[in-house]
């Protein structure tokens, strides 16, 4: 027999080749017993990785969809010799192999059950191919391992030995997420850093990442269910480039993740979120920078929408009529803010104006906080992830995030756009837009809380406050007589 251990005795044991085919053996079992309760089910921890000592017990995760069907195969588990432990979590139920019925009984294999796709069966995966993958994390974890082991040999060393190994296994799992999304990413052998990116609202996962021959790139990744719209994504902003827009440099498109991602590699920008350093700025810095991003804005909308395109005004309208239904029903439950009547009244009408409004590419989220500033002072665009087609005036309804922040950058965005000051006609659409889009907010923050749902009101005071309760097309924040000598 080469597996088994005493209950809490830790002990260590040479790579053996044998644990692989006791393992399939033991999983062909397990499907006899779980049948179509399990989903998938694998050989997992120490045993399944190569060329490290292990404690020799088998691991094995079995992934099922409801913890309800795996109790009602009790019977046949413990009849298959799979024992229900008590050692459980909400996450997970633990069965083993093994002579319970003594204090210093053998146990020979440890079965996890996990939900399918939880963070706990991936977390197993990711951790024994990442430690395959990479000899030198391996050889750090036998080092930690076989350091612990003698330190813990006495009564109650298992407890000691698990929690030695915590805080490299948070670590290893970590670097072994990044892993699994990217390594079969092409060029994934030359990158030396990589990190993590939090920011931003995004769904994909991001990672900022340097290779060996000095350069910085952005890999943003998202389900493969997305990859037409990715791949649209991609060659847009290919276009856009082509263009001399400054902004990230899309370079490669694929999938990732044994195919169950799609990725987008781009060129790093270096700088700070405009955002951040606007108001930092003078109210002339602010509002030239304001005029560059209206002339890029102006590039951007230079590419034409397909012609298959449905027509804006049967576009706006359907999706006008949605935020309305959206209004009527948070108003009904009280969860709508006080003067979005006001916001329905000019949308009502004013709904005339979408009539025959052109259609062009979209960045579809173009505002200060997808925008960067260099450190000579240039501005970047980033973030891409919401492009579209669509009347370009419609682009500007993101505006109210940007006069928030700077008056002066948004009144230059404006003049930058259109070469001077704006159409009246521009002024009463751009407002309708904003209304349209503020009589649906409340409703879109209500599922991301209260912190947001407060922003959301606190955000239609403001615009109302800029159009006078919308008595007027012209907000307050439009700095008219403002100009650089």
């Amino acid at each position: 027999m080469t597996i088994g251990l005493k209950r809490g005795k830790v002990e260590l044991a040479d790579h053996d080749p044998e644990w692989k085919m006791i393992a399939a053996q033991t999983i062909e079992q397990l499907w006899c017993a779980f049948g179509p309760v399990a989903k998938d089910i694998q050989h997992v921890g120490s045993t399944a990785i190569q060329h490290i000592k292990a404690k020799p017990i088998i691991d094995i995760a079995v992934a099922v969809d409801d913890f309800k069907a795996v109790e009602a195969l009790a019977a046949v588990l413990e009849n298959a010799g799979f024992l229900r432990r008590h050692w459980e979590t909400d996450e997970q139920i633990l069965f083993a192999v093994g002579d319970y019925t003594k204090p210093d009984g053998v146990v020979t294999h440890f079965i996890h059950v996990v939900k399918t796709d939880s963070l706990d069966w991936h977390s197993y995966i990711n951790f024994r191919d990442y430690l395959n993958a990479n000899i030198v994390a391996a050889k750090s974890y036998e080092d930690l391992k076989i350091k612990l082991a003698a330190e813990n040999q006495h009564d109650k060393g298992r407890e000691k030995y698990l929690a030695g190994k915590f805080d490299f296994i948070e670590q290893t799992l970590k670097e072994a997420s990044m892993w699994a999304y990217i390594h079969d990413i092409p060029g994934y052998d030359s990158f030396s850093k990589i990190e993590p990116v939090t920011k931003g609202w995004s769904g994909d996962k991001k990672y900022y990442i340097e290779t060996n021959k000095g350069n910085r790139l952005l890999i943003r990744i998202a389900e493969i269910a997305q990859y037409e719209r990715k791949k649209t994504e991609f060659e847009m902003m290919g276009q856009v480039a082509a263009l001399g827009v400054p902004m990230q440099q899309p370079i490669d498109f694929g999938t990732c993740n044994g195919g169950k991602c799609v990725y987008v590699l781009l060129t790093w920008v270096d700088g700070e979120d405009a955002e951040k350093i606007l108001p930092l700025l003078s109210e002339t810095q602010q509002y030239v920078l304001g005029l560059k991003s209206g002339e890029i804005l102006r590039k951007i909308h230079s590419l034409s929408a397909p012609n298959t395109l449905e027509d804006w005004e049967v576009r706006f309208n359907r999706k006008t009529d949605r935020r309305i239904e959206s209004y009527h029903k948070n108003k009904t439950q009280a969860l709508t803010s006080e003067g979005e009547a006001h916001f329905l009244s000019y949308v009502e009408n004013n709904r005339a104006l979408l009539k025959n409004r052109p259609q062009t590419y979209q960045h579809g989220d173009y505002h200060p906080g997808n925008m960067i500033i260099a450190p000579n002072g240039s501005l970047f665009i980033i973030d891409w992830n919401r492009d579209d087609f669509g009347d370009p005036w419609e682009e500007f309804n993101r505006i109210t995030f940007t006069a928030h922040t700077s008056p002066h950058f948004a009144t230059g965005q404006l003049r930058g756009y259109f070469g001077g000051e704006p159409p009246v006609v521009f002024f009463k659409l751009l407002a309708f837009y904003i209304a349209s889009n503020q009589l649906g907010v409340v409703g879109w923050a209500l599922p991301f809380g209260k912190s947001e749902v407060d922003f959301a009101k606190k955000q239609n005071k403001e615009v109302l406050r800029w159009y006078s309760n919308m008595q007027t097309y012209i907000p307050s924040w439009y700095l008219k007589d403002f100009c650089i000598s």
